[in-house]
């Protein structure tokens, strides 16, 4: 059973607020602006509870980047700028069934797949105009 705390329910507050896909470093600041008593080991231990309750979504580490939240649970897929570092939603058709698609090589023949993340890397528009 996983309690409903005031912590928990500023660190997600806190993180709804934020732009874009936050790191956990970047949640605890905030929190920290505003609630200097408010440990870090607490906005971690809430960032993954609220993943465990399926109110956010960690975005593993894309690239060599720390761990990053996302508030939008509906089904999308991520580009990273490969300048900036910057991380945007994408919708993209991609086949419901892609997991089905997939042949594994290698001793990977007994690996079964329970999930997947698919991020594009490229230039956004604001690193592409200082070029």
């Amino acid at each position: 059973m996983v309690r409903n705390t005031m912590q928990k329910d500023i660190t997600y507050s806190t993180l709804c607020m934020l732009e874009g896909h936050p790191t956990a470093e970047e949640v605890y600041e905030e929190v920290h602006r505003k609630y200097p008593s408010i440990s870090k080991a607490t906005v971690y231990r809430n960032l993954a509870n609220l993943e465990e309750m399926n109110l956010v979504r960690r975005v593993r580490k894309v690239g060599s980047g720390p761990d990053r939240f996302d508030k939008n649970l509906h089904p999308h897929y991520h580009a990273k700028c490969v300048k900036c570092g910057k991380i945007f939603d994408v919708t993209a058709n991609i086949s419901e069934d892609i997991i089905g698609s997939v042949e594994l090589m290698d001793d990977g023949k007994d690996f079964l797949i329970s999930s997947y993340e698919l991020v594009f890397e490229g230039i956004c528009s604001k690193c592409n105009a200082k070029e």
